[in-house]
């Protein structure tokens, strides 16, 4: 899937040649240089019966081989192996696999330029229900090259070996996929690339004079995914994702990983999306979660959703700076010049998605970043005032503490505080505060 500035090939494109190196086309599909359309492979081996994983993974090694030379990185296949042959997925060949490999082929009729855009600052991409599925059939299949901004972790066999840093994050991931092909998604999913840069100052209040909006904190006994479900989400609403530069899904459990893998339909984003620049969101709306899982990272645990609770809402993929290599015998790093704008201007990018709404979020940036808990609250807080949304911060039982502290700071400044009021305290903390004591200055 080469890519220009403004597009990526897919392999339903007449431009993807490779070798036909099993000898799957009959004669005369060869060009002078001895390459032959790979979609007119691709075509042939879904067509091929697929009753058992072994025929499963000769499928997926096929296409491996003709499009790169060898197997990759899938190897041995083995959680693929072991997913499928667990008793919830019995039905995997029935009805899962049938769907794959017909969605996949309805490619070139579903694209019939054989491109999707890459997203620019302003630009939407939606694409209609049976054209996510047929994206995500294709992140199954592995059929897609790499884009040129990614470094792996853009198609779904970062989860088939059977070395998995995260064994049970793997098998929950597979099984949000097998749970979306179960039952075909019916709302088509929007992609959007917000920036600071683009909104328009009328879209936003004056910062110094602005009153505070509503700051809701509510305490969880676990991290849940529930916050990304219809309810609590509404469509005048967003959550938060503490995204990294490059977005998407992952190999572990972290909030990224687990919001953008149990959500099929938000994975083909990782497609159009370049690395975000510091006044850049990715904002998905309508892409549905599979599942409800409990816990992050080691600790978590997963159910399937039921139909009538598979609802997506909007997603808000914000980076926050990555501090956890920052040295700090200068100050607390959040606090350095520049910092505190960069992080108010990425939350007004994101907030802007939906103006006058609300929006739920964890302690953004303050986990595997290593941000100021105080000072991000406070900048979220700011920017929830310019865009004119109420902001709902959520609290695990690890971070009750944290909680406490945040909603006596709130309380402190009452009713008739502005973004003034808010500014002058950043501006007053001692210079040598440390990361999780701002709170307390």
């Amino acid at each position: 899937m080469p890519a220009s500035q403004d597009y990526c090939i897919l392999p339903s494109s007449p431009t993807c040649r490779c070798l036909d190196r099993f000898s799957i086309l009959d004669d005369g599909h060869e060009d002078e240089d001895g390459l032959v359309p790979f979609w007119d492979i691709l075509v042939a081996t879904l067509h091929q019966p697929v009753t058992s994983t072994i025929q499963l993974i000769d499928v997926l090694e096929t296409i491996s081989n003709t499009l790169r030379g060898n197997s990759g990185e899938t190897g041995d296949y083995g959680t693929l192996r072991a997913f499928i042959s667990q008793p919830a997925n019995a039905d995997f060949y029935d009805s899962v696999w049938p769907t794959i490999a017909s969605s996949a082929l309805q490619m070139p009729s579903l694209f019939p330029d054989s491109t999707i855009p890459v997203l620019k600052p302003g630009l939407t991409v939606a694409f209609s229900p049976h054209q996510i599925s047929c994206l995500v059939a294709h992140q199954f299949l592995c059929t897609l090259t790499e884009p040129p901004w990614r470094d792996g972790f853009y198609d779904f066999s970062i989860w088939y070996s059977s070395s998995q840093p995260h064994t049970l994050a793997a098998e929950m991931y597979l099984t949000s996929i097998t749970t979306f092909f179960r039952s075909a998604p019916t709302s088509s999913v929007t992609y959007t690339l917000h920036s600071y840069n683009l909104i328009a100052p009328s879209h936003m209040t004056p910062r110094s004079s602005t009153p505070l909006p509503p700051l809701s904190l509510t305490r969880l006994p676990h991290y849940s995914t529930s916050y990304q479900q219809f309810p609590p989400l509404t469509p005048s609403s967003a959550v938060v994702v503490s995204a990294n530069i490059h977005i998407g899904f992952g190999r572990s459990a972290t909030q990224e990983e687990i919001f953008a893998g149990n959500c099929p339909a938000a994975c083909p984003a990782v497609l159009l999306t370049p690395p975000l620049a510091a006044e850049e969101v990715l904002v998905i709306r309508d892409a549905a979660p599979m599942l409800r899982i409990v816990g992050q990272r080691r600790d978590i645990s997963y159910t399937v959703l039921e139909p009538e609770e598979r609802r997506g809402g909007t997603m808000l993929f914000m980076d926050a700076l990555e501090l956890d290599e920052v040295d700090d015998g200068a100050g607390l790093p959040d606090l350095l010049p520049g910092n505190v704008e960069r992080e108010i201007r990425k939350a007004v990018a994101g907030f802007s998605a939906v103006r006058g709404g609300k929006v739920y979020t964890g302690v953004w940036g303050c986990g595997a970043f290593n941000g100021d808990p105080g000072v991000k609250v406070v900048c979220m807080w700011i920017a929830a005032a310019v865009t004119g949304v109420e902001l709902g911060v959520l609290f695990d039982a690890g971070l009750k503490g944290v909680a406490g502290e945040v909603e006596r700071f709130r309380d402190t400044f009452g009713e008739g505080a502005t973004v003034e009021d808010l500014e002058r305290w950043l501006k007053g903390l001692p210079r040598g505060v440390r990361r999780g004591e701002t709170l307390r200055s």
